[in-house]
């Protein structure tokens, strides 16, 4: 996962800075995903959001 992946960055805010637990990625992959789903219904672009959810979800599933 990239570092500037928001998933990442959510994780770490909620840690404090230490190395997030599974709770805290999953916390963050949801948070993006329903900020995509806004957008969505916004008629926004999603491209690069989509990218991120992807590398995150791999990330955290693996």
């Amino acid at each position: 996962m990239k570092n500037n992946n928001f998933v990442l960055l959510t994780a770490l805010q909620l840690s404090g800075g230490v190395k997030p637990k599974q709770w805290q990625y999953k916390y963050g992959l949801n948070l993006l995903a329903r900020y995509i789903n806004q957008r969505k219904t916004m008629g926004l672009n999603v491209t690069g959001l989509m990218d991120e959810y992807r590398d995150a979800f791999r990330e955290i599933n693996s």
